[in-house]
């Protein structure tokens, strides 16, 4: 019988539908330290996150399922044990966030809000359209690309960034790697990033970048928060430029109390949320990758959505 610890809060239903898994021997843990040295030792596959001082109790490991589609911050996990993510749980919730903040942005909903908080009476201008808007994801995966689909079918006009050009969707109109990304930033209405913590993303989107960006345009960010530097972000939104930054994710994170980019003109922040699986919007879809996953290598098979160690996703 293999061991499998899975790790974290899960329901009777989800407890029972591991345990149906033939073959292995299923121990539950809320939390690392509650599971024992001697069961540490005998596990051979772990679903959750993992730390790598749980990792050096366990010399039999051979796989780990994360519940989370982050997964760069595993570089240290030995190369002899396979890792793989929830990608792809988490798309469409994100891009319905992202839909979410974009159409609040453009039709200036915080600031009637506030009206209504202060009874006041005042009629906006500078309310944009969202169909004939042009919306571009950086960051084509499955998060950057249901945001797209969902864009396109409210009649923007849609376009991405991607690492590689492959799999252009037909509804994305013009897809580019990073190296041609500048040229299309002074058209876009939208720009939107879904970017893993990866280095090759950090500080990406500088204050030239920003700049590039339309004065009206509006910026959004899941993916991670090192993508863009904080400080000449808030430099921009304060000269005016930009129409609004919708922040989930943000550098650094938590922000402090008394941070300049919580008072930052036309900001919208949220505290990394668009994605949780805990309020249980996502729970189900993490619970199926993750086994499916643990049936899968309990079969000699391999699993979904393995982690490329180099790429970090």
């Amino acid at each position: 019988m293999t061991k499998v610890i899975v790790t974290g809060k899960h329901t009777e239903a989800v407890k029972a539908r591991f345990l149906a898994l033939p073959d292995a021997e299923m121990i539950f843990a809320e939390k690392p330290d509650d599971i024992s040295e001697k069961e540490l030792a005998d596990a051979e596959i772990y679903a959750g996150p993992l730390r790598p001082e749980v990792c050096e109790k366990m010399p039999k490991l051979r796989f780990v399922q994360l519940f989370s589609a982050g997964a760069n911050g595993f570089g240290w996990l030995p190369e002899r044990i396979m890792l793989a993510n929830a990608y792809g749980a988490y798309g469409d919730s994100i891009a319905e966030h992202m839909l979410t903040t974009t159409l609040m942005a453009m039709k200036r909903m915080p600031e009637y809000l506030k009206m209504q908080e202060r009874e006041g009476w005042e009629l906006l201008t500078d309310i944009d359209r969202f169909e004939g808007s042009k919306v571009l994801s950086v960051g084509m995966g499955a998060i950057g690309t249901s945001y797209l689909k969902k864009a396109a079918a409210l009649g923007a006009s849609c376009y991405g960034v991607r690492r590689t050009i492959h799999d252009q969707p037909d509804f994305v109109e013009k897809l580019v790697t990073p190296a041609d990304m500048d040229e299309l930033l002074p058209e876009m209405d939208v720009v939107a990033l879904s970017l893993p913590g990866t280095s090759e993303v950090g500080g990406m989107f500088d204050e030239r970048r920003l700049r590039l960006m339309k004065r009206t345009a509006i910026l959004i960010n899941v993916g991670r928060g090192n993508s863009v530097v904080t400080e000449d972000l808030i430099r921009v939104l304060e000269d005016g430029h930009l129409k609004a930054a919708c922040l989930d994710v943000m550098d650094p994170e938590p922000l402090s109390a008394g941070h300049p980019l919580w008072t930052a003109p036309r900001t919208y922040l949220t505290p990394h949320i668009s994605g949780g699986y805990r309020a249980g919007v996502n729970y189900g879809r993490v619970m199926d990758v993750a086994i499916e996953n643990v049936r899968r290598v309990l079969a000699g098979e391999l699993p979904v959505h393995v982690v490329d160690r180099r790429l970090g996703y």
